[in-house]
């Protein structure tokens, strides 16, 4: 295995591809627990306001397919070199459709007056904001840093 000098200490080289689809599966998981998760609290909440119950599973999939879209795009155009104003639309609506996935977790425990429940529900969705914000500029700058040293550019 090849070594790159960081620092004044020699460290083996990592494949850079292999460093971006890591972190792509990882993003990934978070987005597909939260996904799982969230959808049996959105259709909680829709079936005790009410709503029919082959509307009810609709809801939670359109936000959940939106915000799956939304990061695949935003992934392929940041590793293509996408500028943040290219991004930035696209961003905005991401972090819109996490913040309705945010509110439709919570919004039915806290109506129950379970705010403990309400803040345990709300952690896959404040994840999928933060994924949502760090996740192109992150995946830029590992995809910047490879082609600095050498390596080649992860897809």
């Amino acid at each position: 295995m090849a070594a790159v000098e960081l620092g004044g200490a020699e460290r083996p080289a990592v494949d850079p591809a292999v460093v971006v689809r890591s972190v792509t599966v990882i993003m990934g998981t978070v987005i597909g627990l939260t996904f799982l998760f969230g959808f049996g609290n959105v259709l909680s909440l829709a079936l005790r306001l009410g709503v029919p119950v082959w509307v009810a599973p609709l809801v939670a999939s359109a936000v959940d397919l939106s915000i799956l879209g939304l990061l695949l795009g935003i992934r392929h155009l940041a590793l293509a070199g996408a500028s943040a104003e290219v991004l930035r639309p696209a961003r905005r609506l991401l972090i819109f459709a996490s913040v309705v996935t945010l509110a439709l977790n919570v919004a039915d425990p806290l109506v129950a007056g379970e705010f403990g429940r309400a803040a345990f529900d709300a952690v896959g969705p404040l994840l999928l904001i933060g994924w949502a914000d760090v996740g192109p500029g992150f995946l830029q700058a590992i995809s910047a840093a490879s082609v600095r040293c050498g390596g080649r550019r992860g897809r």
